[in-house]
Protein backbone atom coordinates (compact mmCIF):
# COMPACT_ATOMS: atom_id res chain seq x y z
CA UNK A 1 0.00 0.00 0.00
CA UNK A 2 2.80 2.45 0.55
CA UNK A 3 5.17 1.32 -1.96
CA UNK A 4 4.42 4.32 -4.61
CA UNK A 5 4.63 6.80 -1.27
CA UNK A 6 7.91 5.67 -0.31
CA UNK A 7 9.28 5.46 -3.92
CA UNK A 8 8.52 8.91 -4.49
CA UNK A 9 10.41 9.97 -0.97
CA UNK A 10 12.81 8.02 -2.18
CA UNK A 11 13.28 9.66 -5.68
CA UNK A 12 12.90 13.47 -3.97
CA UNK A 13 15.81 12.16 -1.83
CA UNK A 14 17.57 11.02 -4.46
CA UNK A 15 16.96 13.90 -6.98
CA UNK A 16 18.35 15.70 -3.75
CA UNK A 17 21.22 13.78 -3.10
CA UNK A 18 22.48 14.10 -7.00
CA UNK A 19 21.46 17.92 -7.31
CA UNK A 20 25.06 19.80 -7.64
CA UNK A 21 26.35 21.76 -4.95
CA UNK A 22 26.53 25.22 -7.14
CA UNK A 23 22.70 24.87 -7.95
CA UNK A 24 22.02 24.30 -4.25
CA UNK A 25 23.94 27.54 -3.77
CA UNK A 26 22.75 29.67 -6.56
CA UNK A 27 19.18 28.95 -5.15
CA UNK A 28 20.17 30.06 -1.15
CA UNK A 29 21.53 33.39 -2.74
CA UNK A 30 18.21 33.92 -4.90
CA UNK A 31 16.32 33.16 -1.78
CA UNK A 32 18.15 35.79 0.43
CA UNK A 33 18.19 38.61 -2.20
CA UNK A 34 14.11 38.06 -2.58
CA UNK A 35 14.06 38.30 1.10
CA UNK A 36 15.99 41.43 1.23
CA UNK A 37 14.30 43.19 -1.49
CA UNK A 38 11.03 42.76 0.65
CA UNK A 39 12.31 43.96 3.93
CA UNK A 40 13.75 46.90 1.96
CA UNK A 41 10.40 47.82 0.27
CA UNK A 42 9.03 47.03 3.79
CA UNK A 43 11.23 49.04 5.48
CA UNK A 44 10.56 52.67 2.96
CA UNK A 45 7.03 52.09 3.25
CA UNK A 46 7.40 52.18 7.29
CA UNK A 47 9.32 55.10 7.42
CA UNK A 48 7.10 56.72 4.79
CA UNK A 49 4.00 56.13 6.65
CA UNK A 50 6.22 57.07 10.02
CA UNK A 51 7.10 60.72 8.04
CA UNK A 52 3.49 61.36 7.16
CA UNK A 53 2.40 60.46 10.07
CA UNK A 54 4.96 63.18 11.90
CA UNK A 55 4.04 65.66 9.27
CA UNK A 56 0.18 65.40 9.49
CA UNK A 57 -0.32 64.62 6.17
CA UNK A 58 -1.65 61.36 4.18
CA UNK A 59 0.99 59.23 2.73
CA UNK A 60 1.05 59.73 -0.89
CA UNK A 61 0.77 57.48 -3.85
CA UNK A 62 2.48 57.59 -7.07
CA UNK A 63 -1.28 56.75 -8.53
CA UNK A 64 -2.91 59.74 -7.09
CA UNK A 65 -4.54 62.36 -9.51
CA UNK A 66 -2.28 65.58 -8.77
CA UNK A 67 -3.54 68.31 -6.54
CA UNK A 68 -4.91 71.30 -7.42
CA UNK A 69 -3.43 74.63 -6.52
CA UNK A 70 -4.45 76.28 -3.25
CA UNK A 71 -4.96 79.22 -5.49
CA UNK A 72 -6.13 79.65 -9.35
CA UNK A 73 -7.55 81.96 -11.79
CA UNK A 74 -11.33 81.97 -12.14
CA UNK A 75 -14.59 82.99 -13.69
CA UNK A 76 -16.94 84.61 -11.74
CA UNK A 77 -19.93 84.78 -13.36
CA UNK A 78 -22.84 87.39 -12.71
CA UNK A 79 -26.45 85.42 -11.08
CA UNK A 80 -29.16 86.19 -13.25
CA UNK A 81 -27.35 87.04 -16.40
CA UNK A 82 -24.85 85.31 -18.88
CA UNK A 83 -21.89 87.92 -18.26
CA UNK A 84 -18.71 86.72 -16.59
CA UNK A 85 -15.81 88.66 -15.11
CA UNK A 86 -12.43 86.79 -15.49
CA UNK A 87 -10.04 87.30 -12.34
CA UNK A 88 -6.18 86.70 -12.18
CA UNK A 89 -4.57 85.73 -8.84
CA UNK A 90 -1.73 87.53 -7.62
CA UNK A 91 0.34 85.05 -4.76
CA UNK A 92 2.36 87.93 -3.34
CA UNK A 93 -0.70 90.17 -2.52
CA UNK A 94 -2.87 86.84 -1.97
CA UNK A 95 -5.61 88.35 -4.25
CA UNK A 96 -7.27 87.91 -7.12
CA UNK A 97 -7.68 91.07 -9.67
CA UNK A 98 -9.70 91.69 -12.56
CA UNK A 99 -8.44 90.48 -15.79
CA UNK A 100 -9.61 93.60 -17.56
CA UNK A 101 -11.22 97.08 -16.31
CA UNK A 102 -15.08 96.41 -16.11
CA UNK A 103 -17.03 96.56 -19.19
CA UNK A 104 -20.26 98.16 -20.21
CA UNK A 105 -21.44 94.94 -20.25
CA UNK A 106 -20.55 94.27 -16.62
CA UNK A 107 -21.36 97.27 -15.55
CA UNK A 108 -24.98 97.98 -16.82
CA UNK A 109 -27.01 95.16 -15.25
CA UNK A 110 -25.98 96.89 -12.12
CA UNK A 111 -27.45 100.23 -13.20
CA UNK A 112 -30.50 98.68 -14.99
CA UNK A 113 -31.86 102.27 -16.07
CA UNK A 114 -32.27 101.29 -19.52
CA UNK A 115 -34.95 98.70 -18.62
CA UNK A 116 -35.52 98.55 -15.05
CA UNK A 117 -38.15 95.73 -15.27
CA UNK A 118 -35.25 93.47 -15.82
CA UNK A 119 -32.82 94.96 -13.48
CA UNK A 120 -30.63 91.63 -12.14
CA UNK A 121 -30.47 91.75 -7.93
CA UNK A 122 -29.79 92.66 -5.92
CA UNK A 123 -32.02 95.30 -6.16
CA UNK A 124 -31.98 99.24 -5.28
CA UNK A 125 -33.64 98.50 -2.22
CA UNK A 126 -30.19 96.32 -1.19
CA UNK A 127 -27.84 98.73 -2.91
CA UNK A 128 -27.67 102.12 -4.38
CA UNK A 129 -28.14 102.45 -8.13
CA UNK A 130 -27.27 104.89 -10.30
CA UNK A 131 -29.83 107.40 -12.41
CA UNK A 132 -29.36 107.21 -16.14
CA UNK A 133 -26.63 110.62 -16.47
CA UNK A 134 -28.57 113.31 -18.13
CA UNK A 135 -25.92 115.41 -18.80
CA UNK A 136 -23.68 113.16 -21.15
CA UNK A 137 -26.05 111.66 -24.00
CA UNK A 138 -24.67 108.95 -25.35
CA UNK A 139 -23.29 108.04 -21.87
CA UNK A 140 -20.83 105.32 -23.83
CA UNK A 141 -19.92 108.87 -25.75
CA UNK A 142 -20.80 107.58 -29.16
CA UNK A 143 -17.66 104.62 -28.64
CA UNK A 144 -19.86 101.54 -27.94
CA UNK A 145 -21.00 99.78 -25.13
CA UNK A 146 -20.21 95.83 -24.92
CA UNK A 147 -16.86 94.72 -24.27
CA UNK A 148 -15.78 98.78 -24.37
CA UNK A 149 -14.06 99.08 -20.41
CA UNK A 150 -17.30 101.58 -18.82
CA UNK A 151 -16.51 104.81 -18.16
CA UNK A 152 -17.36 107.90 -16.46
CA UNK A 153 -18.79 107.19 -13.51
CA UNK A 154 -17.85 108.28 -9.42
CA UNK A 155 -15.54 107.06 -7.07
CA UNK A 156 -18.60 106.70 -5.37
CA UNK A 157 -20.67 104.51 -8.10
CA UNK A 158 -17.30 102.13 -8.82
CA UNK A 159 -17.36 101.55 -4.70
CA UNK A 160 -21.25 100.62 -5.07
CA UNK A 161 -20.74 98.56 -7.85
CA UNK A 162 -18.29 96.31 -5.87
CA UNK A 163 -21.46 96.04 -3.21
CA UNK A 164 -24.15 95.12 -5.64
CA UNK A 165 -21.49 92.73 -7.20
CA UNK A 166 -20.67 91.20 -3.91
CA UNK A 167 -24.38 90.34 -2.46
CA UNK A 168 -24.98 89.11 -6.23
CA UNK A 169 -22.33 86.65 -6.39
CA UNK A 170 -21.92 86.03 -2.49
CA UNK A 171 -18.20 86.58 -2.91
CA UNK A 172 -16.89 90.22 -0.91
CA UNK A 173 -15.29 92.44 -3.95
CA UNK A 174 -13.79 95.73 -4.00
CA UNK A 175 -11.50 98.36 -5.62
CA UNK A 176 -7.54 97.68 -4.60
CA UNK A 177 -5.60 99.80 -3.12
CA UNK A 178 -2.96 101.57 -4.72
CA UNK A 179 -0.31 99.13 -3.13
CA UNK A 180 -2.66 96.14 -4.66
CA UNK A 181 -2.83 98.20 -8.18
CA UNK A 182 0.45 98.37 -8.53
CA UNK A 183 1.79 95.05 -7.63
CA UNK A 184 -0.39 93.79 -10.11
CA UNK A 185 0.73 96.19 -12.74
CA UNK A 186 4.04 95.62 -12.13
CA UNK A 187 7.22 97.55 -13.78
CA UNK A 188 6.60 99.24 -17.03
CA UNK A 189 7.34 96.64 -20.10
CA UNK A 190 10.80 97.47 -22.33
CA UNK A 191 9.66 98.67 -25.52
CA UNK A 192 6.93 100.77 -27.41
CA UNK A 193 4.44 101.44 -25.15
CA UNK A 194 1.39 100.92 -27.39
CA UNK A 195 1.82 97.53 -27.63
CA UNK A 196 0.20 97.42 -24.27
CA UNK A 197 -1.13 100.16 -23.68
CA UNK A 198 -3.67 102.68 -25.60
CA UNK A 199 -2.52 105.94 -25.41
CA UNK A 200 -2.78 109.06 -27.77
CA UNK A 201 -0.36 107.63 -29.70
CA UNK A 202 -2.86 104.91 -31.09
CA UNK A 203 -6.33 105.54 -29.37
CA UNK A 204 -7.72 107.86 -32.10
CA UNK A 205 -9.04 109.85 -28.88
CA UNK A 206 -11.13 107.27 -27.27
CA UNK A 207 -11.60 103.82 -25.48
CA UNK A 208 -10.99 100.11 -27.10
CA UNK A 209 -12.49 97.13 -26.66
CA UNK A 210 -10.88 95.31 -23.62
CA UNK A 211 -8.08 92.29 -24.18
CA UNK A 212 -6.97 93.80 -27.59
CA UNK A 213 -3.42 94.66 -26.86
CA UNK A 214 -0.58 92.63 -24.77
CA UNK A 215 -1.54 91.47 -21.38
CA UNK A 216 1.39 92.57 -18.75
CA UNK A 217 3.82 89.46 -16.82
CA UNK A 218 0.55 88.54 -15.07
CA UNK A 219 -1.73 87.72 -17.67
CA UNK A 220 -3.78 91.33 -17.14
CA UNK A 221 -5.16 93.97 -19.68
CA UNK A 222 -4.59 97.45 -19.94
CA UNK A 223 -3.27 98.30 -16.74
CA UNK A 224 -1.62 100.98 -17.93
CA UNK A 225 -3.63 103.07 -20.85
CA UNK A 226 -7.48 103.22 -21.90
CA UNK A 227 -9.14 104.33 -18.32
CA UNK A 228 -7.66 105.56 -15.03
CA UNK A 229 -8.78 102.93 -12.98
CA UNK A 230 -10.04 104.11 -9.39
CA UNK A 231 -8.35 102.52 -6.27
CA UNK A 232 -9.76 102.19 -2.78
CA UNK A 233 -8.22 104.81 -1.03
CA UNK A 234 -8.35 108.33 -1.17
CA UNK A 235 -5.37 110.25 -2.74
CA UNK A 236 -4.20 111.68 0.53
CA UNK A 237 -5.43 110.97 4.54
CA UNK A 238 -6.38 114.63 4.81
CA UNK A 239 -8.31 114.64 1.88
CA UNK A 240 -10.29 111.32 2.46
CA UNK A 241 -13.42 112.17 -0.16
CA UNK A 242 -10.64 112.76 -3.19
CA UNK A 243 -10.25 110.23 -5.22
CA UNK A 244 -7.14 109.04 -6.75
CA UNK A 245 -6.51 106.97 -10.27
CA UNK A 246 -4.06 104.49 -11.43
CA UNK A 247 -2.53 103.72 -14.93
CA UNK A 248 -2.94 106.10 -16.87
CA UNK A 249 -5.68 106.76 -20.19
CA UNK A 250 -6.27 107.20 -24.19
CA UNK A 251 -5.40 110.66 -23.59
CA UNK A 252 -2.06 110.92 -22.27
CA UNK A 253 1.00 110.33 -24.61
CA UNK A 254 2.73 107.25 -24.16
CA UNK A 255 6.12 108.86 -22.40
CA UNK A 256 3.48 110.27 -19.33
CA UNK A 257 2.54 106.61 -18.41
CA UNK A 258 4.10 104.79 -15.98
CA UNK A 259 2.97 102.73 -13.27
CA UNK A 260 4.22 104.80 -10.57
CA UNK A 261 2.21 107.98 -11.63
CA UNK A 262 -1.09 108.99 -9.85
CA UNK A 263 -4.03 111.24 -10.52
CA UNK A 264 -5.88 113.30 -8.12
CA UNK A 265 -9.66 113.28 -9.26
CA UNK A 266 -10.99 117.08 -9.95
CA UNK A 267 -13.73 117.95 -8.83
CA UNK A 268 -14.22 119.98 -11.88
CA UNK A 269 -14.82 117.38 -14.14
CA UNK A 270 -18.25 117.31 -12.45
CA UNK A 271 -19.39 120.77 -13.16
CA UNK A 272 -21.75 119.85 -15.38
CA UNK A 273 -23.79 117.18 -13.96
CA UNK A 274 -27.28 118.55 -13.28
CA UNK A 275 -28.02 116.71 -10.15
CA UNK A 276 -27.29 118.26 -6.94
CA UNK A 277 -24.76 117.68 -5.29
CA UNK A 278 -22.90 116.92 -9.10
CA UNK A 279 -21.06 113.87 -9.47
CA UNK A 280 -22.66 111.53 -6.85
CA UNK A 281 -22.91 108.82 -9.72
CA UNK A 282 -21.57 110.27 -12.58
CA UNK A 283 -18.93 112.52 -13.90
CA UNK A 284 -19.23 114.59 -17.24
CA UNK A 285 -15.92 114.87 -17.83
CA UNK A 286 -15.08 111.38 -16.93
CA UNK A 287 -14.79 109.92 -20.22
CA UNK A 288 -10.68 109.11 -19.05
CA UNK A 289 -12.17 107.33 -15.57
CA UNK A 290 -13.19 103.38 -14.87
CA UNK A 291 -11.65 100.78 -12.79
CA UNK A 292 -11.33 96.68 -12.18
CA UNK A 293 -12.09 94.60 -9.06
CA UNK A 294 -10.16 92.74 -6.80
CA UNK A 295 -11.29 89.70 -4.34
CA UNK A 296 -9.11 88.91 -1.56
CA UNK A 297 -7.93 85.10 -0.40
CA UNK A 298 -9.23 85.26 2.94
CA UNK A 299 -12.67 85.44 1.18
CA UNK A 300 -13.67 81.77 1.07
CA UNK A 301 -14.91 80.38 -1.87
CA UNK A 302 -18.54 79.88 -1.40
CA UNK A 303 -21.40 79.28 -4.11
CA UNK A 304 -23.74 82.19 -4.70
CA UNK A 305 -26.91 82.40 -3.19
Amino acid sequence: MHTDGAMTSSSQALACSSAKPTDLKNGTERRVKSQRMIFCSLRMFAVAVLSAVASGEPPSHADDAPRQPEHADYVEHIRGTGITIEMVWVPEGRFWIGKTEITWDQYLPYCAFDDPDSAVPPDADAVSKPSKPLDVLPYDRGWGKGSRPAVGMSWNAAKHYCQWLSINTGRSYTLPTEAEWELACGPRPEGPLTQWAWCAENSGQMTHEVGQLQPNARGLYDMLGNLWEYCANPFAPDQPDRAVLRGGSWREPAREITPKKRLRFNNDWTLDDPSMPPGVWWVPDGDHLGFRIIRHADDALEPAP
